[in-house]
């Protein structure tokens, strides 16, 4: 009997399983689709563009990578890739592209739970996520996804089971190993459900203090239609307006390790409240 595969980003991969940031597939993705990721270090084949079924992506570092729906397979040509990088960022334009082709949207963003809900977190490269979520993680916040944030309609799905750091954060005591050739350090993260009901979105800024400000629903809607990956590609309306109608937040705070913990506070106490009064309605 085949085995399930290992579960991450709203897919079943196969082929990855001495990648230890991919975690087993649970009961909840048992219907995830298929990929088998392989590695060819040969020459790659002439492009050809992503038309929902096939097609291959040049991604940053010149290697082409091969995607088919249909087979159910994702191709890497060139030297082999060591498992560390697989599990990021190299899986990452594997789920964009197939869980975009599949319906579901995805966009560059952290995510962590409390109050049982996904928070997204998100904002522009600079703006702090990884060493966020790190931060939050150290506190014992479950996180559910460090740098692609997959949703299917009202859930979101967890990515690997790490967190990649340009440098450390002072104050966050989790071991961190050196990854992706000494630049990143990977924190490892603890198993999780692969999928968690979606709360709300967290914007990043950097500012002289630790506030948040609601965002309304409009404007909400606009940002994230401009953030999915793959944007060129059409989106079911009604799945991205429910995701929309969930309470947003521009979370600001200082470039100063010494306000993690009022972030961490003011997270909690939003999401809480946030929480309470979803279930009055």
């Amino acid at each position: 009997m085949p085995t399930p595969g290992r579960g991450v980003y709203g897919l079943r991969v196969h082929g990855l399983d001495e990648v230890v940031e991919l975690s087993p597939v649970d009961d909840d993705a048992l219907d995830w689709p298929a990929v088998r990721v392989r590695q060819l270090d040969q020459p790659a084949p002439p492009p050809v563009p992503l038309d929902g079924r096939q097609g291959t992506r040049i991604l940053a570092d010149g290697r082409t990578l091969a995607l088919d729906r249909l087979r159910g397979t994702a191709t890497f040509y060139g030297p082999p890739l060591t498992p560390d990088v697989l599990a990021h960022p190299y899986l990452a334009p594997v789920a964009t592209t197939l869980n975009r082709w599949v319906g579901r949207e995805t966009f560059h963003s952290g995510a962590f739970v409390l109050a049982g809900r996904a928070w997204a977190v998100l904002g522009p490269r600079t703006a702090g996520k990884s060493s966020l979520v790190a931060a939050l993680a150290a506190r014992g916040v479950p996180i559910l996804t460090d740098d692609i944030l997959v949703v299917d309609r009202a859930d979101a799905l967890a990515g690997p089971r790490c967190v990649d750091l340009r440098q450390p954060v002072p104050g966050v005591a989790l071991p961190a190993r050196a990854v992706r050739g000494g630049e990143r350090l990977r924190v490892a993260l603890p198993p999780i459900t692969s999928r968690v009901p979606l709360g709300g979105w967290f914007f990043l800024r950097w500012g002289a203090a630790v506030t948040r400000t609601r965002l309304p629903g409009a404007s909400l809607l606009a940002r994230l239609a401009g953030l999915r990956s793959f944007g060129q590609l059409p989106s079911d309306a009604a799945a991205l307006l429910s995701i929309a109608a969930l309470p947003a937040w521009e979370l600001t705070r200082p470039r100063d390790w010494a306000a993690l913990d009022d972030t961490h506070r003011l997270l909690v106490d939003t999401t809480a409240a946030a929480q309470a009064v979803g279930a009055t309605r």
